[in-house]
């Protein structure tokens, strides 16, 4: 069955995208070559990460996953059958 993409889903990809983008960031910086250019550009990314993200949201979201998983623990622990 396809299921519609979520949003924990879509900040995974981002972050994944990100931290490539890191790794690649790191490897030229540590290689000596135009350090400022890619500097600023992985300052971007961490920007356009930050937006993407709705952490408020993330915890909430969290929050009602782990109330769920514990209602539906106690559902089983307390049937009489």
């Amino acid at each position: 069955m396809i299921e519609a993409i979520d949003f924990e889903q879509t900040f995974v990809t981002n972050l994944e995208m990100f931290i490539g983008k890191a790794d690649k960031f790191i490897k030229i910086y540590y290689s000596g070559v135009s350090k400022e250019k890619h500097l600023k550009e992985i300052m971007l990314e961490v920007q356009k990460l930050a937006m993407d993200a709705d952490l408020q949201q993330l915890e909430i979201d969290y929050q009602q996953h782990c109330e769920n998983k514990d209602l539906m623990a106690d559902c089983d622990d307390s049937a009489w059958w």
